[in-house]
């Protein structure tokens, strides 16, 4: 039996969706026309209006791409699993979930809108670690965003910019074109328009900085969440660089580099798929003066672009840089190479004392709480981010950093291998299932979930919906997370939690100042 709010009246035209255990869910939702034919490799097209009742119970298809294996990036072995949604082009659609009281009630739940991750080319929005449930079960309205990806989003040539004076960047219009309707709509399903956030993680976080970044994005967003990774420094290709990376992946497809648009429309998608060789996640966003002007993220955040919009960001203790030096001296020559003048400076070797066998742990963790050459895998940088923008560009707002530190339970089958050794480490993504609250019974892949697997999830994700309704994680019953701005305060999310703030200590001070300097956080006036 439907229950009576399963239709909802947008400004587009009516939609049912699918009612089950007090939620609803309105899956495959349409905000932007059909982007094949003639509309492949342009801005998006808002939907039209629609005649009857549109029927949102079904899930839609996931984004065309090469959906490369464990082999190439083994967290996706238990990410993906059957059944994978179909795929195809027509994907430009956006999922709500809800409490089954929520529409046609009043506007006044926060918003929470989620953009996967798997860099620019991968995933898709169904990935049940992600399917937003326990957010709507605390009264907030749930958004994921399908959008287009890889060489459908994101590819520049010289006949596209001909065509429309820029190219590239399809896949982020996609994503403002999806807030707007957002904007929009989202009252008739009981959420305020005016407290919005959102989130993302890995290749999402790009998503949400370049959209906040762009100047054609004029949707008022209240929070951002950013987890594993904030790609702070990596640079935006220009048009021109982009467009020689269109002409070339031209060539590797088989396809003349002066081929018409026309021919270019009339291809299949599966033939302009290229088999990824490396890593994957070969697409990125464009700095094209018009939907992109800064060169990084990081020139966007020191101008102040989230000057009045709180930051809640983090990363796992074996995010992305696994250093595993085979013994004392190999680690030693890799902190002093990567510290230079710092690693006498500081006399690093008497800082941290390492032996053959201490050695690997420590690098990784040394990694993770600051001496990383990757700026997603540490939680310094983030840090001293929030202390800058309070002092330097004189914000009021409060930006939250975490360490995600737990080790997720194996599965049977890995118990004793390699990748059991890996998941120790509280690996990439792995924070998704206590965010979201997705741990499973029964539910691939099978694990040996723990009370206080359930019981850290639940702390979580409270933390995560009190952060979306007024910008502070903190509440009644949970540990103490100061902020970043409050002496550099994180939050470590582990085998307890607890709040910490800067403790002095030289190893400290070391990773203040490689991290200013590695990633080009400038000093406040007056340091």
């Amino acid at each position: 039996m439907e229950h009576q709010n399963a239709i909802v009246s947008t400004a587009c035209g009516k939609v049912l969706g699918l009612s089950s255990q007090g939620l609803l869910e309105f899956r495959a939702v349409p905000y932007a026309e059909p982007p094949i034919g003639e509309l492949r490799w342009k801005p998006p097209v808002p939907v039209r209006p629609w005649e009857g009742v549109r029927d949102c119970r079904e899930r839609g298809v996931m984004p065309v791409q090469h959906l490369t294996g464990a082999d190439v990036e083994p967290y996706r072995s238990d990410f993906y699993y059957e059944p994978l949604p179909s795929m195809g082009e027509d994907c430009l659609y956006l999922n709500i979930t809800v409490d089954e009281n929520a529409p046609g009630s009043k506007a006044d739940r926060p918003v929470f809108v989620w953009f996967h991750g798997g860099g620019l080319t991968t995933c898709h929005t169904y990935e049940p670690e992600a399917d937003g449930r326990a957010f709507a079960e605390k009264g907030i309205v749930f958004v994921s965003v399908e959008q287009r990806l890889g060489i459908f989003g994101y590819l520049s040539l010289p006949q596209l910019t001909a065509e429309q004076g820029t190219s590239g960047n399809y896949g982020l219009l996609d994503q403002i074109c999806a807030l707007e309707w957002i904007r929009d709509n989202i009252a008739a399903f009981g959420g305020d328009p005016s407290n919005i956030t959102i989130g993302g993680q890995s290749g999402g976080t790009v998503k949400c900085m370049s959209m906040v970044l762009s100047p054609k994005f004029s949707v008022p967003v209240r929070r951002i969440i950013l987890q594993s990774g904030l790609q702070w420094d990596r640079p935006f290709p220009s048009l021109s660089e982009a467009e020689q990376n269109g002409l070339a992946r031209l060539s590797r497809l088989g396809l003349a580099q002066d081929a018409s648009l026309d021919e270019l429309r009339a291809l299949p998608a599966e033939s302009l798929l290229e088999l990824p060789e490396g890593n994957p996640y070969i697409d990125f966003v464009t700095c094209d003066g018009i939907v992109l002007k800064d060169a990084s993220a990081r020139d966007g955040l020191l101008r102040g672009a989230c000057r009045e919009i709180p930051i809640l960001c983090g990363c796992n203790l074996g995010e992305g840089e696994y250093p595993t030096p085979a013994g004392k001296d190999a680690f030693y020559a890799d902190f002093r190479e990567r510290l230079g003048d710092l690693y006498d400076t500081y006399g690093f070797e008497t800082l941290v004392p390492a032996n053959d066998s201490t050695a690997p742990a420590l690098a990784r963790r040394l990694a993770a709480y600051g001496l990383s050459n990757l700026c997603w895998t540490n939680i310094m940088l983030p840090r001293l981010y929030g202390e800058w923008s309070r002092k330097a560009l004189h914000s009021d707002v409060k930006n939250y950093v975490y360490l995600f530190a737990h080790r997720t339970p194996s599965r049977p089958c890995e118990l004793g291998t390699e990748r059991d050794e890996e998941i120790q480490w509280s690996w990439h993504s792995s924070e998704l299932w206590y965010t979201f609250r997705s741990l499973r019974e029964g539910t691939p892949p099978a694990r040996r979930w723990t009370a206080w697997d359930y019981a850290l999830a639940e702390q979580i994700n409270t933390y995560w919906a009190n952060f979306i309704r007024t910008g502070d994680p903190n509440g009644e019953g949970l540990p103490y997370w100061p902020s970043s701005c409050d002496d550099l305060g994180y939050v470590l999310l582990g085998d307890g939690i607890s709040g910490e703030t800067r403790c002095g200590s030289p190893l400290e001070s070391l990773m203040e100042d490689y991290v200013r300097r590695q990633f080009g956080l400038p000093p406040v006036s007056g340091e």
